[in-house]
């Protein structure tokens, strides 16, 4: 909603000083992860690259009832995931649109218009097939289920239909069918927040209270400056750090590492991926002449002290297109074109 503080919240995750009214801001924000780091220092490696999310703060235009005009909503659709920002904090000198702090409201406002562009959608296809004369094909059916679920203002969930369904659908890029977590930017002064994090719980939604403006301030300052702001308030990260493994988390994404001439890499990969899909992330050539995957997990390298030493005693496996990889796995990827 207007004056939520999105743009204080993308600053504080992405530790940019961005602002401007109706502008798009980007910002690659590395996911911490401290096995980078460890394992540069064992093979002496420079470079330190860590998994990455891109965070889009988009300038939003609202309905006089508080909804998110159609037209803007197209933008989030190439989303992985929305992050809807609710305003906790009170500030008298910066009026709410709407009047009272509500966050509740103001949650119920958002999802009620990222339902109602779904539903828009689901009916003027279902219209299309309808008149080309395919009412009662797979899709059809498909759709009639979801426009049931969207009309009493239900999202598309996990319940409603099953991955292959999911799939089929892909390129509708339903938002209701993503996944959402609230954000609720908190201050000195907060208004109720328990109806809405009660509420985001009912519908599956994580709620991640940011004090925003605080949080902002601390992700301008120094390494050293910010550890020692974090523990005087007894944080041991910053919300950034929390926000971001909260939301590899909810996306159910895992890291694997490679170690190369030059650098440490950590890439993301969703949870259940296969060796030939990590070999594809890193580069195609890669999946396209995958042979076998040597894999070893990150604390079992660290304790080897090394490749050779790991081969040694054995802890080394070879493995092939089709094992899935996990959390923590080292890979170093054959291939040959």
């Amino acid at each position: 909603m207007p004056f939520c503080g999105k743009t204080t919240i993308f600053n504080a995750l992405s530790g940019q000083q961005a602002g401007g009214y109706q502008q798009v801001h980007l910002a690659e924000v590395a996911v911490p992860d401290p096995r980078v780091a460890r394992l540069a220092q064992l093979f002496g490696k420079k470079k330190q690259v860590q998994a990455s999310v891109l965070i889009k703060d988009l300038p939003l235009q609202f309905s006089g009832q508080g909804g998110i005009a159609a037209a803007t909503l197209g933008e989030l659709r190439t989303s992985d995931a929305v992050a809807v920002v609710l305003r906790a904090f009170v500030d008298e000198a910066l009026a709410h649109p709407l009047g009272e702090i509500d966050p509740l409201r103001d949650l119920n406002k958002l999802l009620d218009s990222m339902v109602f562009s779904d539903y828009e959608i689901t009916e003027k296809r279902l219209e299309r097939l309808e008149k080309e004369g395919k009412k009662g094909d797979r899709e059809h059916l498909i759709l009639t289920k979801i426009a049931a679920r969207l009309e009493e203002g239900g999202a598309i969930g996990a319940d409603l239909i099953h991955e292959e369904e999911r799939q089929l659908l892909a390129g509708f890029q339903f938002l209701t069918s993503k996944p959402v977590i609230g954000i609720l930017n908190t201050g000195e002064r907060s208004g109720d927040t328990a109806a809405a994090a009660g509420r985001a719980a009912e519908l599956g939604i994580d709620v991640f209270p940011i004090r925003g403006l605080q949080e902002m301030e601390i992700s301008q300052l120094s390494a050293e400056d910010q550890r020692e702001f974090l523990a005087d308030l007894g944080l041991q990260d910053p919300a950034r750090d929390r926000f971001l493994r909260a939301l590899c988390s909810r996306l159910d994404l895992i890291s694997f590492l490679t170690v190369g001439d030059q650098e440490v890499r950590a890439w993301s990969i969703p949870r259940g991926a296969s060796a030939l899909q990590a070999a594809g992330k890193v580069h195609s050539d890669m999946e396209k002449g995958f042979i076998r995957a040597e894999v070893i997990p990150c604390d079992q390298l660290l304790a080897a002290g090394g490749f050779a030493e790991a081969r040694k005693h054995g802890q080394m496996r070879l493995e092939g297109k089709e094992y899935q990889v996990q959390d923590g796995d080292v890979l170093t990827i054959r291939f040959n074109l």
